[in-house]
């Protein structure tokens, strides 16, 4: 019983860091839409989600055992640790930027269900877990399913700046593939919340040196400062912390299928507030993907 309430505390961080992580999309989109650059979005959103972190840290600290602090902890998990935290910063700032050239929806689809094949293709190359037809099966699904989703409607032709769109979008999913992973192998005697602000303090710092060699842009009246500390708090300290606390519990593909709740929430958001809905091809496409989620969740069930 103890193991199977575990499991589910686990899946609904997971799922709960999906749903901030979507509807900060859209918030992100109509900060961004107002002149605030990707680069200085993503320092903010560090920046802001720290001091809370560290808050939850200093508060858990008194009950954690010696061991858990950071300066025992051997150099491979620190660089476990911080590399998690770049390839996050990495991660919301491509993210961001595929948003400014083809809207919220598409790159969170494309981020978030690339990422489960990329998952299981880095396990098996890893040695994590071994290749099987199942595997296969979900690989050529899930690269059709992608394949619908970014041809855009009209035909081959790609309208201005999709590819480069599609690009940064790709790109994020295989950040978020190292985070996921990243997550995954945690050392154990670390907390979570300990983890978390030690990698968004890389990750913060990582986006202050390239923020400020692009030129530091700032929210323009107040609606916009509230947005970004919405993405700051809830999409980064909340979020972050209860997907590092699940993604510890479950399996690096069960935790990537849990987040998949993510562009589902920014593709309903978005058809509601912003009037982009996908189109009949690209639901074929995401129909492809699930499929390819659920071969891999029976995978993952049975190995």
């Amino acid at each position: 019983m103890k193991t199977q309430t575990s499991a589910t505390l686990a899946w609904g961080g997971v799922l709960l860091a999906g749903v901030l992580w979507g509807v900060g999309a859209l918030v992100a989109q109509s900060v961004m839409a107002g002149g605030m650059a990707p680069y200085s979005l993503s320092l903010a959103r560090f920046a802001l989600g720290l001091p809370l972190l560290w808050w939850w840290h200093w508060r858990q600290l008194p009950a954690a055992s010696h061991t858990a602090h950071w300066r025992h902890l051997p150099g491979r998990g620190k660089a476990l640790v911080v590399g998690t935290g770049l390839a996050m910063a990495l991660n919301v700032t491509s993210w961001f930027i595929a948003m400014g050239y083809i809207g919220a929806a598409l790159p969170t689809v494309i981020s978030i269900c690339c990422a489960p094949v990329i998952v299981a293709l880095l396990s098996v190359l890893r040695g994590y877990e071994r290749a099987s037809g199942r595997l296969f099966l979900a690989l050529g699904l899930a690269l059709l399913g992608v394949g619908l989703i970014a041809m855009p409607g009209e035909g081959l032709s790609l309208p201005a700046h999709y590819a480069a769109g599609l690009a940064w979008s790709l790109a994020s999913a295989g950040l978020y593939s190292l985070v996921v992973l990243g997550n995954a192998r945690m050392p154990a005697q670390v907390p979570a919340v300990t983890a978390s602000a030690w990698s968004m303090s890389a990750a913060a710092l990582l986006m202050l040196a390239i923020a400020v060699s692009q030129g530091i842009t700032w929210p323009q009246h107040t609606t916009a400062w509230l947005q970004v500390g919405y993405t700051g708090v809830f999409t980064t300290s909340i979020a972050y912390l209860a997907f590092a606390w699940g993604a510890r519990r479950l399996s690096p593909t069960a935790t990537v299928i849990g987040t998949l709740v993510e562009p589902l929430v920014a593709a309903v958001a978005a058809a509601w507030l912003f009037a982009e809905p996908l189109s009949a091809q690209q639901g074929v496409g995401a129909l492809l993907l699930g499929a390819a989620m659920v071969v891999l969740a029976r995978r993952a069930s049975s190995a």
